[in-house]
C-alpha cells in the first residue's frame, strides 16, 4: 500500500515553477495547470493569427499574461518572471520600427509627417486593442479575477505589444514584420477596421477614392497651460474641414470627423443624383 502510494506521488507532475502564479487566490493555488495543458492550441492559434508558430512555450504563456494574474501577493521578482510587463517594453520599441517600414513602403509619396502620423495612429492604445480582438487572441490570455469585463483597452494593447516581443524573440525581425503585417495592415485597408477612430476611417476613405493620405495641419488656437485649445484642419484635394480639442490628437480626429461627414454627405448627394426616384 505504501508502495503504491509513493509511485503515484512520484508519477504526478509538478506544479511547482508556477506556485504563486494565480488568478486572484493565495500563492500556491494550482491555477495554471490547465493554461499549460491548453499550451498547444494557444501556439496553433497564435500562429493562424500573427504567422509564427512560437516554439518556446514559456515565452508565449508570458506574453499572454497580465501582471494581475500573479495576484497581490506575487513578489516584484515573480512578476517579473511570470508576467508580461518586460515584453511589453521590448514590443512597444519593436512595433515603431516595424510600423515604420510597413507605412514607409506603402505609401511612397507621403512625407514624413503624414507617415510619423500614420505610424502613431497604428501604434494607438485603441487600434492595438482592436487588433488583438479582431485576431481572436483575448481568449488565449490571461487576467487576474479582480479585472473587469470588458477589459480595458490599455490591458488589451499591451497584450498584443508583449506577442509582439515574443514573435521576435523566438522567431527574428522577418516573423515579427509578418506579425505586425497581419495584425495591423487591415486598419490600413478596411474602413470598418477603424470604425472608433474617425482619422482612421478618413483614411481608408482617401486611400479608396484618392490613392493617398489625407493633409492635415495642426496649431494652438488659445485655452491655457493647464487646457490648452488646438485647431487642426484636415483635407483631401478640394475638400476641407476642420475641428478643435484640448490635444492636437483630438482636433485631428474632430477635423477628420467633420470632413468625413461632408465627403459622406457629397456621396450620398451624388448617389441621389446618379439613382433619381419618382412618384408612382
Amino acid at each position: 500500500m505504501v508502495l503504491c502510494l509513493l509511485l503515484t506521488a512520484a508519477a504526478a507532475p509538478s506544479w511547482a515553477p508556477f506556485q504563486g502564479f494565480q488568478k486572484g487566490y493565495g500563492p500556491g493555488r494550482m491555477a495554471d495547470a490547465p493554461d499549460q495543458a491548453a499550451a498547444p492550441s494557444r501556439a496553433h492559434a497564435v500562429a493562424l493569427a500573427l504567422g509564427h508558430a512560437i516554439g518556446d512555450e514559456a515565452l508565449l504563456l508570458r506574453a499572454c499574461t497580465h501582471a494581475s494574474r500573479c495576484g497581490a501577493q506575487a513578489s516584484a521578482a515573480q512578476k517579473l518572471t511570470m508576467a508580461n510587463e518586460r515584453l511589453e517594453f521590448i514590443g512597444d520599441a519593436l512595433l515603431g520600427a516595424a510600423l515604420a517600414l510597413m507605412v514607409y513602403e506603402r505609401f511612397p509619396e507621403a512625407d514624413e509627417g503624414q507617415l510619423s502620423r500614420l505610424r502613431a495612429r497604428l501604434a494607438s492604445r485603441a487600434i492595438l486593442a482592436r487588433a488583438i480582438e479582431r485576431l481572436g487572441l483575448l481568449a488565449q490570455c490571461q487576467v487576474g479575477s479582480q479585472m473587469g469585463s470588458p477589459w480595458p483597452d490599455s490591458v488589451k494593447a499591451n497584450l498584443m505589444e508583449s506577442l509582439f516581443a515574443a514573435v521576435f524573440l523566438d522567431g527574428g525581425w522577418q516573423a515579427l514584420r509578418t506579425a505586425v503585417e497581419q495584425a495591423l495592415a487591415p486598419f490600413l485597408d478596411d474602413p470598418e477596421s477603424g470604425r472608433d477612430d474617425p482619422r482612421m476611417r478618413l483614411q481608408a476613405w482617401c486611400l479608396e477614392h484618392h490613392k493617398r493620405l489625407p493633409d492635415y495641419t495642426c496649431e494652438r488656437s488659445g485655452g491655457t497651460d493647464h487646457e490648452p485649445a488646438f485647431t487642426a484642419t484636415a483635407a483631401i484635394a478640394s475638400s476641407t474641414a476642420s475641428g478643435q480639442g484640448t490635444s492636437r490628437r483630438r482636433a485631428e480626429a474632430a477635423a477628420a470627423e467633420a470632413l468625413m461627414a461632408e465627403l459622406e454627405g457629397e456621396s450620398e448627394g451624388e448617389s441621389d443624383v446618379r439613382r433619381p426616384t419618382f412618384d408612382v
